[in-house]
């Protein structure tokens, strides 16, 4: 899937699929709660990887990423 790289007041964003986020429990009645936290961290040379954080802390990575 693409997204577009937007600017939001200087700053760099980039809009996740709402229907992916709801899947994986991430959203509250479709919306994102206030004050959730999500984690992005660069893998590689344009490589990122976005992460849900929960009481939990961080979700693991998957196996494929590892290799």
């Amino acid at each position: 899937m693409f997204r577009k790289l937007r600017n939001h007041d200087g700053t760099p964003l980039i809009a996740l699929d709402k229907d992916e986020l709801e899947m994986d429990g991430v959203l509250e009645d479709g919306v994102a709660p206030d004050g959730k936290q999500m984690h992005v961290q660069r893998l590689g040379e344009g490589v990122y990887v976005v992460r849900d954080v929960s009481d939990g802390g961080i979700a693991e990575l998957p196996e494929f990423i590892h290799r």
